[in-house]
């Protein structure tokens, strides 16, 4: 578990940053906020609090506050698809609307092994 926790927040981190480069460089790029007019400084806002969020989840005090912005940022994204009409779209979010959910469940990785610990002893 805590493996795939640690393999998850890394994907996230990354992914995060990504969207942040692309969204502060590039926000016409990225395409269902555009098409679902959001303006070019509400795609930057949000790209920073999603890159925000992926730095928040290395830190152990700010871990759920990290994943309850990433779960925030999937759902505005879904409603954004909704939105267009790009049901297929939402569909694959709401498929990473998963990953956050599953770190907010487990919790940070050093929890996860205390965790186990504790049921054992």
């Amino acid at each position: 578990m805590k493996v795939i926790s640690v393999v998850l927040i890394v994907v996230s981190l990354i992914a995060s940053l990504y969207y942040l480069v692309v969204g502060l460089t590039k926000p016409e790029a990225v395409i269902v906020y555009n098409k679902a007019n959001i303006p070019y400084w509400g795609v930057q806002t949000w790209a920073f609090v999603l890159g925000t969020s992926g730095i928040l989840l290395l830190f152990p005090q700010t871990f759920k506050l990290a994943a309850v912005l990433m779960i925030l940022n999937s759902l505005f994204t879904i409603g954004c698809f909704v939105a267009i009409k790009d049901f297929k779209g939402g569909f694959i979010e709401f498929l990473f609307l998963q990953i956050p959910i599953f770190l907010l469940w487990t919790g940070y990785p050093i929890s996860v092994l205390e965790k186990v610990r504790n049921l054992v002893s």
